[in-house]
């Protein structure tokens, strides 16, 4: 009895812990349920799913999804990607991809016609392999269509700093919950709710044999009531000991323990000042790569 709830305990975290999934990263990322709000209004964020039987083509139907509901018939996708430097353009001729240019070098685009640029930048994705299935899902940065965006400068996190660690000072669970890691962290509640119970319930029946041995004179009950006594204040420390070790992992755990996912929107220079770099078109059909500053 008096080891129960410790093993209780820790049989429980543990089955919460260890729970492989094959799927990009874990916890699932923030921003499939937050994504950032634009600093101006030159290009908004947007998410599209798919479902390929690979990777890659997940990733080019969700593509492919995000241009269709541009309402992009003939003209060029410029396309970049936050977590690299690759950046490359789409040729589009009546709703459908036809040729695809690296940016790094000048390419001419020869497209007959009334032709359009629509600018995207992929900011973040996330998949889940269910059976023979990839199910993705991807954030954009996108532009109106013909319109040169001013696209935020963003980066993906999983770094919460303090913020978790505080959580958890006051609410033994709430960090983990903070960060995204849900069951963890109401396992984490749960079980020293346990464990806290497990320290009032067997003290209760410490002080309660502590009395019967004040009551009577019977040396046979004495030694049962001393032995009882002692064997629930065992409990007792058990519990407080596995009170004290779960606060203690719950600690490290908010604070260096990866957290969600997100998406982090940097603001830089003084004064509200920042700069962005996007893939363009020059007039003369040529691609290539500016810099904007704004103040």
């Amino acid at each position: 009895m008096k080891l129960r709830i410790f093993a209780m305990a820790i049989s429980i975290l543990a089955m919460a812990i260890g729970c492989p999934a094959q799927k990009s990263t874990s916890p699932k990322p923030k921003w499939l349920n937050n994504l950032p709000t634009p600093t101006n209004n030159t290009f908004r964020y947007e998410l599209h799913t798919s479902v390929a039987p690979s990777l890659d083509g997940a990733r080019t139907k969700a593509l492919d999804n995000l241009i269709s509901s541009s309402g992009l018939k003939n003209g060029v996708v410029v396309m970049s990607e936050t977590s690299s430097n690759r950046k490359f353009n789409q040729h589009w001729v009546n709703g459908k991809l036809t040729e695809i240019y690296d940016v790094d070098h000048n390419t001419k685009t020869d497209i007959k016609g009334s032709s359009q640029t629509l600018y995207i930048e992929k900011v973040a994705e996330y998949w889940e392999r269910r059976g023979s299935e990839y199910y993705l899902t991807a954030a954009y940065a996108k532009s109106e269509l013909g319109h040169a965006p001013l696209f935020d400068n963003v980066s993906l996190t999983r770094s919460y700093g303090a913020k978790g660690l505080w959580r958890s000072m006051l609410i033994p669970g709430w960090g983990q919950i903070y960060k995204g890691s849900t069951v963890k962290g109401c396992v984490i509640l749960g079980t020293t709710a346990i464990c806290a119970a497990g320290i009032i319930v067997t003290d209760n029946q410490r002080a309660d044999y502590v009395k019967k041995i004040k009551h009577t004179h019977d040396a046979s009950l004495i030694k049962s009531y001393r032995n009882k006594r002692d064997h629930w204040a065992t409990g007792r420390n058990i519990c407080i000991g596995a009170t004290a070790a779960l606060y203690l992992y719950n600690l490290i755990d908010a604070l260096v323990a990866p957290g969600a996912e997100r998406i982090v929107v940097h603001n830089y220079g003084r004064r509200g000042g920042k700069y962005s770099f996007l893939p363009s078109i020059s007039h003369d059909g040529n691609a290539t790569l500016s810099a904007s500053v704004t103040f």
